[in-house]
């Protein structure tokens, strides 16, 4: 007999009454009849995070055991539709529980049209596995990771390719594709805001295994070893066997994860949206220490091998000692700091949302020089010997000399861009929310070329062996040489 208990929600609308009323009993039975995810959350009117809560006061009245809410229904039909949309501002995805944008503080309600709904795969449409502890045997070392590097320059030691060929291949998904591709023996993999991480074959495209997740994945991955590590907007980083694609572990955080995960020494080091930056032990799996900042961690972490760097929405940068977690030293600017900074030369560079992009000393934080655009900074640099890249808001691209400061060139797209361009020892890559991938001319500034795509650009270009991977909205991976 289950007790005659009610289960107070908090509204999930700003202008309804403060809290609703839930039957314990009803909700329990309806667990136990095996309703899924998504018919609870229909048939009493909560989002995913409202569902959550109503579980976790149910665990705490004792009502239910987490053993019936783990094993009542198979991993892929926990699968729930997620809403999202782009912010109209700053070009972030996010999700539809927000009312108003967490990294640029825009109120959406004053964008009507933004929304976008994206359906999940079928449930039962990709078989699901257990999730294990991944042996030690799979311990190894980092063959590719976001921006190529660990100190996320951007940078890729080739010559670019300085005339448009042909498409070689695109490969469709079900969503948007933010993320970057990492690439090794001749595949390359990548997440869509489908919910689901794709390995295909760089060749000829085709698909070798696909493995859905159950949510959007916006983290480009870091090829460890054996394994494919990411994060993913269920607040989970996942570790993929690569050549299976079945999940090997996975580690849960309170909010989702936007942070693409850098792995050194056998800890992989990423962020949260619960605003705490995790150091991972990628052997035992277990946690080593957590940082918590001021505000959302949207930007992937970079190093120099010894600190870890990286900026919160709380306006600052931050530098972190990477075996001990404690803060060695911040940076603070009048804006938030969402995107991965880049290390060269005992020097991080990084952009703000106060229209600035910072040169600090890796060191000490002390500030080198800044420079200041006519909009917020969105996207994260690219830095070669003598120059770093970026783009703004207002569709501008720089090309600013590291040492003094000052501009080179600069270039205008028609649209903004939020794509972090990728240089070559002659060429620069970037996207633009005009739906082309650009190629300038590094030294000069000029365009060499453009690729048009059906959708805005988001993703990262990764450049190698003189073909150029990227995705779009348009929910293709395109591969160009």
């Amino acid at each position: 007999m289950i007790p005659n208990k009610v289960i107070h929600l908090h509204s999930e609308q700003r202008n309804a009454k403060p809290t609703r009323k839930i039957s314990a009993g009803e909700t329990v039975q309806d667990i136990r009849s095996g309703m899924s995810d998504s018919e609870l959350m229909n048939k009493y009117h909560l989002s995913a995070r409202g569902l959550q809560s109503l579980f976790t006061k149910l665990r705490n009245a004792q009502l239910i055991t987490d053993a019936e809410l783990s094993e009542r229904t198979t991993p892929s039909e926990r699968t729930v539709e997620l809403t999202l949309f782009r912010c109209p501002a700053c070009g972030m995805p996010q999700l539809s529980e927000f009312d108003e944008c967490p990294q640029c503080g825009i109120i959406l309600s004053k964008y009507p049209g933004t929304k976008r709904v994206l359906q999940s795969p079928k449930a039962g449409a990709i078989a699901q596995p257990g999730i294990d502890r991944v042996p030690a045997s799979l311990r190894g070392s980092v063959r590719d990771t976001y921006r190529g590097n660990i100190q996320r320059t951007g940078f890729y030691e080739t010559t670019g390719v300085r005339e448009l060929g042909e498409l070689r291949w695109k490969f469709r998904t079900a969503g948007w594709i933010p993320a970057s591709v990492a690439i090794d023996e001749g595949a390359a993999y990548f997440g869509s805001l489908d919910g689901t991480v794709y390995k295909v074959d760089t060749a000829t495209g085709t698909e070798r295994w696909r493995r859905l997740v159950g949510a959007g994945v916006h983290s480009s991955g870091t090829l460890w070893g054996s394994l494919l590590l990411f994060g993913c907007f269920d607040g989970s980083l996942y570790a993929v066997d690569c050549t299976t694609g079945r999940i090997s572990y996975k580690f849960a955080t309170p909010a989702p994860i936007y942070s693409s995960p850098a792995v050194i020494r056998g800890t992989a080091y990423f962020g949260s949206l619960d605003g705490c930056l995790y150091a991972l032990d990628v052997g035992s799996w277990t946690l080593k220490w957590k940082f918590k900042t001021g505000g959302p961690i949207y930007s992937s972490p970079s190093s120099d091998g010894r600190m870890m760097y990286f900026g919160s929405m709380d306006g600052q940068l931050y530098a972190v000692d990477a075996d001990s977690g404690k803060a060695v030293w911040r940076f603070r600017t009048s804006g938030p700091v969402s995107c991965a900074a880049a290390v060269a030369d005992n020097t991080v560079y990084f952009g703000s949302g106060d229209h600035r992009l910072y040169a600090v000393a890796a060191s000490n934080g002390g500030e080198k020089w800044h420079v200041e655009a006519d909009d917020k900074l969105t996207c994260s640099p690219a830095v070669t010997h003598d120059v770093v890249c970026f783009g703004t808001g207002d569709g501008r691209f720089f090309a600013i000399d590291v040492k003094t400061g000052h501009e080179r060139w600069r270039f205008e797209a028609g649209g903004p861009i939020y794509s972090a361009p990728a240089v070559t020892w002659d060429t620069v890559y970037f996207g633009s929310t005009d739906r082309i991938l650009y190629a300038l001319d590094l030294h000069a500034g000029t365009e060499l070329w453009r690729l048009r795509t059906g959708g805005h650009i988001y993703s990262s270009p990764v450049v190698h062996k003189r073909v150029i991977y990227f995705g779009s909205d348009d929910g293709h991976l395109y591969a160009v040489s």
